[in-house]
């Protein structure tokens, strides 16, 4: 995008309105600041900011000192590009671009929309719309999760994705999202209800996850089904002890995976031989959370670029006598998730989710000339920040002469169905996929989710999801070690010890309402 000047009611705007400007500014496209005399005072509104960070008002007058400031009195005084963050409707005829959010029909959207009641069902899908005189065009979308049990954070969250869409115009906007949205909403309820069944999954259910051969019959330039009396289960696993995330090797005809245990709560990475049927864990040098061993061949070694996102950075590792031996450090400072690595025209590309925006929605591309050499960030990161298919599923292969990028669509759940992007166009200066094909369980079917697909010689690989039922489940989840490591040692502050002591603090509670009933609430306050 070309500079282009933004229009803002005075010099205290919210916090994610001086974000977006900011970024304008540090990337040189911010040409003027225009102030418009609009008060945008909401006496009922005020409160919510104070609950929403992004919400939060900043004062700028001190700020971007070197940027030309305006103070409007009409509307001919604007000239070229703007970016509308006015909370004024944009009531005139202007013969040069204006941007603004919109929902899909583009109208305007406002910050108060946000907290609306009856606004529930759009709340986390704002468009960019390019306005030139009469005619409106959405060039960019944007769909960020939510945070369960914590508006705040998902409107704070979603708030902060909007500056890309201003810099990054590059999320596809062919995807139905109202046709994706009335098919969530077909088989909602009433808050309250909602809440209970919200509720009542966190206390009595938990997610468990298998791995299955399935018979080589996927369109992925279609809409497909899993036939339950085709899938065959590769290993006998105890609901609370899964395997998850396979990837194939072909050279060594095996198949990398994550072993889940929830009581020990730690992921590990483990290789099973098609050949000898024997299962051999992955030895790490350290005690974090790995997953999705991304496995590549390199020039004749075998490597894995693993989720290791408690570590806050991507690296790639050598498998060296069953162990894993770093050999470079992608990026650091990123909580990336789910990274997948692919070869493309004389470059290596790594693509990856931002776990500290949730794990689902922002995807980020780095890239090398070679997996050993220095890796950079795409120029257009996050290249799509889309809930319904930008978090990796597995590794990119081709299909023809398609190269096609598997990712999960977590609308309105994790791992809801598994989705095929076809790669058009990738470089280190552009990027645009298209969603292409889809594969998941029918709708009355005993899986739930499908997360990460794969092939061997004779099959298809994928993992499936089935619903568990365990009085107080979440309270076991709450043993998930979270060990982390830096320079100065172990940080054990979410230690398994702490957890333990939770629960254990938790059945004494049990225990003295037993007793006591309710009057033991008097005991803790």
């Amino acid at each position: 995008m070309s500079k282009t000047s933004v229009v803002i009611d005075r010099h205290t705007v919210s916090y994610w309105k001086y974000q977006l400007i900011d970024k304008l500014y540090k990337e040189n496209n911010l040409n003027k600041i225009y102030l418009t005399n609009h008060k945008n005072f909401y006496p009922t509104f005020t409160f919510v900011r104070f609950l929403c960070k992004n919400l939060f008002k900043i004062n700028i007058s001190e700020m971007f000192e070197e940027i030309d400031r305006v103070s409007i009195i009409e509307n001919s005084q604007y000239s070229g590009s703007l970016i509308w963050l006015s909370e004024t409707p944009i009531g005139f005829t202007y013969s040069d671009n204006i941007f603004y959010f919109s929902n899909e029909n583009s109208d305007q959207r406002f910050e108060k929309s946000y907290y609306e009641r009856d606004f529930d069902k759009f709340k986390f899908i704002t468009y960019l719309t390019q306005r030139n005189k009469s005619i409106n065009k959405i060039i960019n979308v944007s769909w960020t999760e939510e945070a369960k049990f914590n508006e705040s954070k998902s409107i704070s969250k979603h708030l902060e994705s909007l500056k890309f869409l201003i810099t990054n115009r590059n999320t596809p906007t062919s995807t139905n999202y109202k046709k994706l949205m009335d098919s969530s909403l077909s088989v909602s309820s009433s808050r309250l209800s909602s809440l209970i069944k919200k509720l009542y999954s966190l206390i009595f259910n938990y997610p468990s996850w298998s791995i299955y051969t399935y018979p080589k019959i996927l369109d992925i330039f279609g809409e497909n089904y899993i036939d339950e009396s085709m899938v065959k289960k590769v290993f006998n696993d105890r609901t609370w002890s899964f395997k998850a995330d396979p990837f194939y090797s072909e050279n060594e005809n095996s198949l990398y995976f994550e072993k889940f245990n929830y009581f020990l709560g730690t992921g590990k990475l483990a290789k099973y031989s098609f050949e000898d049927k024997s299962i051999k864990d992955v030895k790490t040098s350290n005690n974090i959370h790995y997953s999705y061993p991304c496995m590549f061949e390199y020039e004749g070694e075998t490597y894995l670029i693993p989720e290791g996102a408690q570590s806050n950075k991507i690296e790639i590792y050598k498998i060296h006598k069953g162990s894993l031996v770093i050999a470079n450090t992608v990026v650091n400072d990123f909580a990336g998730v789910d990274p997948t690595i692919v070869e493309h025209n004389n470059a290596w590309y790594v693509f990856a989710t931002d776990g500290r925006m949730g794990g689902h929605s922002y995807l980020n591309i780095f890239y090398a000339k070679n997996p050993l050499d220095k890796w950079t960030p795409h120029n257009l990161n996050p290249v799509k920040i889309n809930l319904s298919n930008s978090r990796g599923g597995g590794s990119i292969f081709r299909e023809g002469d398609s190269l096609i990028r598997p990712a999960q669509n977590c609308f309105p759940d994790y791992g809801t169905s598994l989705v095929f992007n076809k790669i058009e166009v990738l470089s280190p200066d552009e990027f645009k996929e298209s969603l292409v094909g889809e594969l998941k369980p029918s709708k009355n079917s005993m899986f739930k989710g499908i997360h990460t697909f794969s092939k061997n010689k004779e099959s298809l690989i994928v993992d499936l999801k089935t619903d568990e039922y365990f009085p107080f489940a979440r309270f076991v989840t709450l043993l998930r070690a979270r060990v982390k490591s830096d320079d100065a040692g172990l940080i054990i502050e979410n230690s398994l010890f702490k957890r333990i002591a939770v629960i254990l603090l938790f059945l004494v509670f049990v225990i003295l309402i037993y007793l006591f009933g309710w009057r033991a609430l008097s005991l803790f306050v």
